[in-house]
């Protein structure tokens, strides 16, 4: 069997997504939504963090996510690396978006 160098396959870099999120449900990102997060999280192949000020927590990590502290109004930035970060990163937004199913 001949094998050329050049036919090896070359990985592919794995998108990088980052977003800006808000927390507009009005008892913030308290346990249940922090659980939510971090269950959707867990689902996808990706590196997952959200950032607050500076701060950056995995979004795996529920008790991390809670240390953050975020009460309605706060801004976080979503970053997601890996194979699936785009479809992770749209979930979780998509998650925010309808206020983790609260008012």
């Amino acid at each position: 069997m001949i094998y050329y160098k050049d036919m090896v396959p070359k990985k592919a870099a794995h998108p990088s997504v980052v977003k800006e999120l808000w927390v507009e449900n009005r008892l913030g990102v308290h346990a249940r939504p922090a659980a939510k997060i971090s269950s959707l999280a867990n689902q996808f192949d990706a590196e997952i963090t959200l950032e607050k000020d500076g701060r950056r927590v995995e979004a795996r990590n529920l008790l991390a996510l809670l240390t953050l502290d975020c009460p309605q109004g706060t801004r976080l930035v979503l970053r997601a690396g890996g194979i699936q970060a785009r479809e992770a990163a749209v979930a979780i937004a998509a998650l925010f978006a309808r206020k983790f199913g609260e008012t």
